[in-house]
């Protein structure tokens, strides 16, 4: 089975490659991108599926995912505007920042990563399959591994940030590989 990401990001791709193994997964075609006019993590990955199915002809499974760190001092933000929260160019690092000045002199910095897994197979039918992993902010950014939020993430139970985690130990236990593991159940089900 081919599974098609309707991700532009590498380091979904990256991230998401060994979760959905032993099937072929491959990127989207270069270029592609989606604007993410959702209001939920859903919405925002079904955009995606879509607008990939509508440009894939063959049995391949296009599968999207949107992400969001939910803080809850924050109110659930960043929530579905994670990727964006320091303004439309920001970089994974101007994301952390921005969290971590609104969180300065805030006790209570507990959070969770959700992932939602939004897979269309060419006959139209719909997968969905999603994962969450609860944790806290961390004072500063610590680490060089990952992407995104994990220099700030520690999961529960953890002294260490995702980023300071092997990519093994992370998926073991993130919101991506929680939600890729339920996914890969549902594509070894019969169309």
């Amino acid at each position: 089975m081919r599974v098609v990401l309707a991700t532009g990001n590498a380091d979904k791709v990256a991230e998401l490659r060994p979760l959905l193994a032993p099937r072929e997964v491959a990127a989207a075609p270069e270029g592609f991108d989606v604007e993410e006019t959702g209001v939920t993590l859903f919405q925002n990955a079904w955009l995606k599926a879509r607008a990939l199915r509508e440009r894939i002809d063959d049995d391949s499974v296009v599968l999207a995912d949107d992400t969001g760190l939910v803080v809850h001092a924050l109110g659930g933000r960043p929530g579905v505007f994670s990727a964006r929260y320091a303004g439309p160019d920001a970089t994974y690092a101007d994301n952390c920042r921005r969290l971590l000045e609104e969180l300065e002199g805030v006790d209570d910095r507990a959070a969770a990563f959700v992932c939602v897994l939004v897979g269309l197979r060419a006959d139209g039918s719909m997968l969905v399959a999603s994962g969450s992993c609860p944790g806290r902010i961390a004072p500063a950014m610590r680490g060089a591994g990952g992407f995104g939020y994990d220099p700030v993430f520690l999961p529960e139970g953890e002294d260490r940030s995702m980023a300071e985690m092997t990519r093994e130990e992370k998926a073991a236990i993130s919101h991506r590989g929680r939600a890729a593991r339920r996914m890969a159940a549902l594509l070894d089900e019969p169309a």
